[in-house]
């Protein structure tokens, strides 16, 4: 945080989010580009893991609350046939 730090006028620091000393866009090709790219596809698939997850607990769960809830059907029945 400190390197994007730059003395105001009045003796204060402010930040910046582009700091136009050290460069521009264009220096974010090459290397770093490729680097960006391997990171998206690292969390694209990260999030299609999280995703397909989810979606296997949903239907567990769907499982599991139908049969409790076919199991208290069940126990109220025969508890009231008694």
């Amino acid at each position: 945080m400190s390197e994007n730090r730059r003395p105001v006028q009045n003796g204060r620091y402010g930040t910046s989010n582009l700091d136009t000393s050290e460069g521009t866009l264009d220096d974010v090709t090459g290397a770093g580009a490729a680097s960006l790219r391997r990171q998206i596809i690292k969390l694209n698939r990260r999030l299609q893991h999280l995703e397909e997850e989810n979606k296997e607990r949903a239907k567990r769960e769907m499982v599991m609350y139908s049969i409790t809830i076919g199991f208290w059907l069940l126990n109220t029945w025969l508890w009231f046939r008694r």
